[in-house]
């Protein structure tokens, strides 16, 4: 567990986070902050820096800052490596829900490619829906310390999540120990769901919407080692990540088992 996870799993049993969250904003922001721009972006940024034989110094706030690219932009750090990021949103025709949502998960994979490729580290980034004033600014910062609470239970593999679309998260928080027990009983009986390059192939080629060629590229690893991963899989679990239906069955048991093992502890 990297040291940016371990704080987050500390922090998320803290039910002041959120307020302290809200107060470290709060501190950083004018008085005249919205009367500026009327929509901003909201982004919730973890990161972890690489690690190659000694710890790499990465000046993240820099790295924020150079991507983002925004005079008006405002960046909170509200725990170590941890960032609430405000940017204000330029664009002057309105857009739908769905068109701006786009573009928020556009901005999301931009900054964690960067961060992959130019400093070698990982990010979690959590993205909230554009805000309009004080008030939507920290009821979305309530949404997104929940959608990055339960998602690090149930999905912590996951690098980049919306508060718009946290659903099955909230179903499977809400089960109860027998529903639990009930549903895991059913969920086949295989080591490979302790394997880490199993799961991590999982991950990733559902993160890459099944895509055999760019799943392999992400791994590193050759098209016939990753068809033989999944045809292994297939094979323990009963399931073909090929199919999406069978991929969303294998995705859903992970997710089921993860809440399980949380709440055993």
């Amino acid at each position: 567990m990297t040291k940016s996870q371990e704080l987050t799993q500390t922090c998320s049993n803290l039910d002041s986070v959120a307020l302290f969250w809200q107060q470290g904003v709060r501190n950083s922001l004018s008085r005249d902050f919205f009367k500026k721009i009327e929509k901003w972006c909201l982004f919730y940024i973890q990161v972890d820096s690489p690690i190659q034989g000694e710890q790499i110094e990465v000046d993240w706030e820099k790295l924020l800052k150079s991507y983002f690219a925004d005079p008006d932009l405002s960046l909170v750090e509200v725990a170590y490596e941890q960032w609430i990021v405000i940017q204000p949103d330029h664009e002057s025709e309105q857009s739908d829900r769905t068109t701006e949502r786009n573009e928020l998960l556009s901005k999301a994979r931009g900054l964690l490619e960067r961060v992959r490729s130019e400093v070698g580290g990982e990010a979690r980034i959590i993205v909230g829906e554009k805000v309009v004033s004080s008030e939507t600014l920290f009821e979305e910062m309530d949404r997104m310390k929940r959608a990055e609470r339960m998602s690090y239970k149930i999905d912590p593999d996951q690098a980049i999540v919306t508060t718009w679309n946290t659903f099955l998260y909230e179903l499977i928080q809400s089960l109860q120990v027998h529903q639990l027990d009930q549903v895991c009983a059913v969920i086949p009986t295989t080591p490979l769901w302790s394997d880490g390059e199993m799961m991590k192939t999982i991950q990733c080629f559902l993160e890459e919407d099944l895509n055999v060629s760019e799943t392999a590229r992400k791994l590193y690893i050759h098209r016939n080692t990753l068809l033989y991963r999944l045809e292994k899989i297939r094979e323990e679990i009963g399931y073909d990540l090929r199919v999406f239906d069978e991929a969303m069955m294998v995705k859903l048991m992970q997710f089921i088992l993860r809440r399980k093992a949380d709440v055993a502890r």
